[in-house]
């Protein structure tokens, strides 16, 4: 009867771990399923949407300097989420004057007019996409200069070339393509300056990126990075490309600096995306049942063990 007993409370606790342990899978296994890209693009807006299961990425541009917004869709409220703002701002000539080897603003001197890419009119390419059977497993679109307003660069050709898949579809891809810049001088740099903006859950108003750090050519910062390549292609060949960043109250400036490449053209592809760090609070609760079910699946494994050293009875010495 004991070992009936033994047998019946032995099995019942095994099953319920076992249950327990399932259970605490169920979300890591809805993590990891593979899913494809969906993207549209709204013509009257003039605006692109790609969402993957680890990133949404909106594009304004309206003919105007492309604004690229993302945010992770795992945060089912826009009042609970950060929103993440970049938007591509001047083209600067300068000296080094420091020779750092970068672009410091109000130190290097700037050698011509500044060219706000808001003077600069943008058309978009439409998609480009990789499938595998029915699921998209890749989108490429462009933004082309179409024109500038105003004299002074007639050869310039600029294009933001973007790139999104599956294998990495926490981030978005984008290759900057410059030719025919107007050179002052042999020796100066080409800094582009764009501006990271951080939209703060439930408000409409922007600040710079808190929590940041820079290592390995990656800047991250609360849930998200910027990374860039060292190296840039310039024709047949390659040049060296350094970055700086300063803090406003409203946002992060980035400048990405460029040796004089002449007439070549240059081409360079920095990455965008979410470091998946954040966790959303409608996916806390589950967290903490997954935490609570793997404690509890120990403590019945731990029991079970307690049952049977009490009621085995021990085999006597001969």
């Amino acid at each position: 009867m004991r070992t009936t007993l033994l047998s019946r409370a032995t099995l019942g606790l095994t099953v319920i771990a076992i249950s327990l342990l399932m259970v605490s899978s169920i979300p890591v296994m809805a993590a990891t399923n593979g899913q494809g890209i969906q993207y549209q693009y709204d013509s009257p807006m003039k605006q692109v949407t790609l969402t993957t299961p680890a990133i949404v990425v909106r594009v304004s541009a309206g003919e105007n300097v492309p604004h690229f917004m993302f945010w992770d869709p795992t945060f089912i409220d826009p009042n609970t989420r950060l929103t993440y703002h970049v938007q591509f701002f001047q083209l600067i000539e300068f000296n080094d004057t420091n020779d750092d080897g970068t672009y410091t603003n109000g130190t290097d001197h700037v050698v011509a007019p500044i060219l706000g890419l808001g003077r600069v009119m943008w058309a978009f390419s439409g998609f480009e996409t990789e499938q595998d059977g029915p699921t998209v497993t890749a989108v490429h679109f462009n933004y082309t200069l179409a024109d500038v307003q105003g004299p002074g660069y007639p050869d310039l050709y600029m294009e933001l070339r973007c790139h999104i898949n599956t294998t990495n579809n926490n981030q978005l891809k984008f290759d900057i393509v410059i030719s025919g810049w107007p050179w002052t001088h042999d020796d100066t740099f080409l800094a582009l300056r764009w501006d990271l903006m951080v939209q703060s859950p439930g408000t409409h108003s922007y600040r710079h990126a808190y929590q940041h750090r820079y290592e390995n050519n990656t800047y991250s910062f609360e849930g998200a990075f910027f990374q860039y390549k060292r190296s840039a292609n310039v024709g047949n060949d390659t040049t060296q490309v350094t970055s700086n960043y300063e803090d406003h109250p409203e946002k992060t400036v980035f400048y990405l600096v460029y040796p004089n490449f002449g007439n070549e053209l240059l081409v360079h592809d920095p990455i965008v995306g979410l470091d998946g760090s954040l966790i959303p609070p409608n996916n806390i609760l589950p967290l903490l049942i997954v935490i609570g079910a793997g404690a509890l699946a120990c403590v019945v494994i731990a029991a079970t063990i307690w049952i049977r050293r009490r009621n085995v009875t021990p085999i006597p010495p001969e």
